[in-house]
């Protein structure tokens, strides 16, 4: 191939190049068609361009026109100037490009009618100004109305606050009242209780179980008391004290029960001043309700028109809001009668609000507020509708600008279409051309290229087959083929040379193989020599299991064996050694055995001695101890006989104590006298309480209550009356129980002497039962130390019981001390003679 021996001599690349080229200059020529084709149409293009902008400009402005009339501005009246100026500019340009002919009349039209337009927003700009100012001024009548509102609710507010603090001082004052009672109730059950319980035990637990409750108390009602009895609390607290230290200070149940009713007999007063403390801020609390009455009604009206008011404005506040967020006839006149609500319900609350100068400053200003809103708000409907109008017809000259575009733009689409078809009869014979080009190049690549690369493949298959002497081709060429045949060679030598590596490999597997079989030989050797060790090792072992330690291993071992028969052997010698001592130890207990056997048995007599003695002297401890009871018996008597005169003592002091407790019996009933008079004085204080609601009811029913206000009166004048009766009642019970208490007194001293007269015999009860006691004690001791000798003598007897066991241990311990001798003896122990070496490893 000719063709082929000339393009050898350069690289592929640079064939390709001389190929391509061809099919490049085809390229170029379609380019320049191209280039013919876009010169046609950019004309039109660009006017057609032009319109486009103009018909999408028109659209912004048709949106930002929208946006201005929706959300009025400076920002959004300069956006649409803005938008107007841009597309009349436009406008101007493409007319004088396309000159004052017949085509650009319809241009001509839209441009007039943008100026127009733009007339039409500064007319809207000033409308907007006018119903911004308008807006403005309602939202400061409106701030105004508010300002009023919050006014009339202030004072509202106020007129209930005040009356609600009264109606709260009134029902604190009877709350005071019913916790005083209680108060009081409280104590009286506490000295009733504790005058019907039975047993002295019974009285004392009543009294512990209620003495936190009476702090509790205190705590409450305290807060309640006129400043001429806030020491009540002292008094009291003063009282639970004494009672404490007489509880402290023990002695008999019934003395101490005795001054326990004396302490708590001062709680009766307390009891008294409670009741009429209540009593008396009952009878404040009805007052303070019936002054009430009046101003009830009064505030009543007064607040029942203001919520109407008040309720008027947030409504119009609401209406006003809906009003200037979209103005329309239908809200205005929704707003309008709102405002005609409030000025009825302003009217209403000044006619009942009369004296009240709050009210009727606030309702004053009110007025002209109301006015002027109606007179705004009207002007305001009548400003937007124009505004809405000039609108309207600004976006009608929009469309009718668009129409005009849109024709102009239907014209430049019919010339460019003709334009068009032109353009691609060029361009597709341009197309054609270049690609036949590009077919021949392509073809003449390949057939220069295909020859050389099979030539390249069928080598290197002939060397994957493993046929190395294969003569490889085309080595001399200069281009990209000639360096792939040069590698190929590269790849040749490689094998050769992986063919002598694997005979040298098989030579020094030969010499390892040797090699091994040496190392077998040195191993039977070892082998030997550890059979020969163990042996030994095992011979020296058996005559260590039959108690021969005389005899060692002597031949020596080879290598680090040698060191196991070292340590084999200096075993040996230390278990000889411990051996030794072992026998020497058994030499010493055998001795000390026999020791400790004759020390035993000289204290086993002395031990028999000392028990004797000690039998003596217990017998001569227990007829002491007789004689010392004897005393002790004769002294219990005398201390029976003492409490029978105690207890004719006691008996007095019973009679004293029910004669004090038929005094509590004649205090209880007054106080149950008292409480039924307490009961009715409740009745009438719940039937005034009943009658003054009734009245407050009448009173807001007004004419048709009046009745029943009349028959109020009567019922609340005669609940009064009732109280005062069951108030004089109860003061000359207060008398007589005052009586009763002196009599009561006088009882219970006479009880305190009897109780003094009991106490002085208890202190010589005591005094005998002290003797009693002391002789007990002795005749306790003496048993006690009679024990002490008894077990003296026992133990004696026991350490006798002892030395006979340790005697007979001994005596064990000196035959197993012979048993371990003869096991010692067992062993050969001859010495043995051992050099440095040995000895130091020992």
């Amino acid at each position: 191939m000719f063709i082929d021996k000339i393009l050898a001599r350069f690289k592929i690349h640079t064939k390709v190049l001389l190929f391509i080229l061809p099919f490049v200059i085809s390229i170029c020529a379609v380019g320049i068609t191209g280039l013919y084709a876009s010169g046609l149409l950019k004309g039109r293009m660009e006017i057609s361009n032009s319109v486009l902008q103009s018909l999408s400009g028109f659209k912004d402005v048709s949106d930002s026109m929208n946006g201005f009339l929706q959300n009025t501005s400076q920002e959004s009246r300069d956006v649409v100037y803005a938008n107007l100026t841009q597309q009349k500019d436009l406008l101007a340009s493409t007319v004088s490009d396309l000159g004052e002919g017949a085509v650009a009349s319809n241009l001509i039209k839209a441009q007039t009618k943008t100026a127009d337009v733009v007339d039409k927003i500064g007319g809207m700009w000033k409308l907007y100004e006018s119903e911004q100012d308008l807006r403005q001024r309602m939202s400061e009548q409106l701030a105004s109305m508010e300002q009023e509102q919050a006014v009339i609710i202030e004072a509202s507010t106020k007129l209930q606050r005040d009356l609600r603090d009264d109606e709260n001082a009134a029902k604190t004052i009877l709350r005071d009242s019913e916790r005083l009672a209680a108060g009081a109730k409280f104590f009286n059950d506490l000295l009733s209780n504790y005058a019907l319980a039975g047993s002295a035990a019974e009285k004392l637990k009543l009294y512990q179980d209620r003495a936190p409750q009476i702090t509790t108390t205190l705590d409450v009602i305290v807060p309640m008391l006129p400043s001429t009895l806030i020491n009540l609390r002292d008094n009291i607290n003063k009282t639970l004290t004494e009672i404490t230290a007489r509880l402290a200070q023990g002695g008999p149940e019934d003395q101490m029960v005795a001054d326990v009713s004396v302490m708590l007999s001062r709680f009766r007063s307390v009891t008294t001043q409670l009741q009429s403390i209540s009593r008396t801020k009952t009878i404040d609390a009805s007052k303070k309700f019936a002054e009430l009455d009046a101003p009830i009604l009064k505030s009543e009206t007064v607040l029942s028109a203001s919520q109407a008011l008040v309720n008027s404005i947030y409504k119009t506040q609401i209406s006003a809001a809906a009003f200037l967020g979209r103005t329309s006839d239908e809200k205005l006149q929704a707003f309008h009668q709102m405002l005609a609500t409030v000025k009825t319900d302003a009217g209403a609350l000044k006619s009942r609000a009369s004296g009240l100068s709050v009210f009727e400053k606030s309702l004053d200003a009110l007025s002209p507020i109301i006015a002027k809103m109606d007179e705004d708000s009207t002007a305001l409907v009548s400003t937007s509708l124009n505004r809405t109008k000039e609108f309207a017809s600004a976006a009608t000259a929009i469309d009718e600008i668009w129409v005009d575009l849109s024709e102009f733009a239907k014209e430049q689409k019919l010339t460019a279409g003709l334009e068009s078809q032109e353009a691609n009869t060029i361009s597709i014979g341009a197309t054609v051309a270049g690609i036949l080009i590009a077919l021949l190049a392509g073809g003449a690549l390949v057939m220069t290229l295909k020859g050389p690369i099979g030539q390249i493949t069928a080598a290197m298959r002939r060397l994957a087959d493993g046929l190395l002497d294969t003569s490889i081709d085309g080595g001399g060429r200069r281009d990209e083929i000639g360096d792939m045949a040069r590698a190929l060679g590269v790849f040749k030598e490689n094998a050769l040379s992986k063919v002598r590596i694997e005979a040298e490999s098989e030579e020094q597997r030969a010499e390892a193989e040797a090699e091994r079989m040496r190392n077998d030989v040195e191993k039977r050797v070892l082998d030997s020599q550890i059979d020969f060790a163990v042996s030994q090792l095992a011979a020296g072992l058996g005559r260590l299991a039959q108690g021969d330690l005389s005899k060692q291993i002597e031949t020596p071992f080879t290598g680090r064996l040698e060191q196991l028969r070292m340590d084999f052997n200096g075993s040996l010698i230390r278990l000889q050694d411990t051996l030794l001592q072992i026998r020497n130890n058994a030499l010493s207990i055998q001795h000390s055995g026999n020791d400790m056997h004759v020390s035993a048995d000289s204290l086993s007599k002395r031990t028999e001695a000392q028990a004797a003695s000690l039998e003596e002297t217990a017998a001569a401890v227990d007829q002491i101890t007789v004689t010392v009871r004897a005393s002790a018996e004769r002294a219990h008597e005398a201390n029976v006989a003492v409490a029978r005169t105690k207890k004719s003592a006691d008996s007095s002091a019973v009679v004293v104590s029910n004669a004090i407790a038929a005094m509590g019996r004649i205090e209880d009933a007054s106080r149950q006298i008292e409480q039924i008079i307490e009961v009715i004085d409740e009745i009438a204080f719940q039937t005034n309480l009943l009658a003054l609601n009734a009245g407050i009811e009448a009173a807001r029913a007004g004419d048709a209550g009046k009745g029943f206000a009349v028959v109020a009166q009567e019922v609340r004048e005669l609940a009064q009356r009732s109280a005062e009766a069951a108030h004089e009642i109860k003061g000359l019970i207060n008398r007589s129980t005052t009586e009763v208490n002196s009599g009561s007194l006088l009882v219970q001293e006479t009880g305190a002497v009897l109780a003094s007269i009991s106490q002085q015999i208890v202190s010589i009860s005591c005094h005998v039962e002290m003797i009693a006691t002391a002789s007990r004690d002795q005749a306790a001791a003496l048993h006690e130390v009679n024990g002490s000798v008894n077990d003296m003598d026992q133990m004696t007897q026991q350490n006798a019981a002892m030395v006979d066991q340790a005697t007979s241990a001994s005596r064990e311990l000196a035959n197993q001390a012979d048993t371990l001798m003869m096991l010692v003896d067992q062993f050969r122990l001859e010495p043995v003679n051992l050099n440095p070496q040995i000895g130091r490893a020992a």
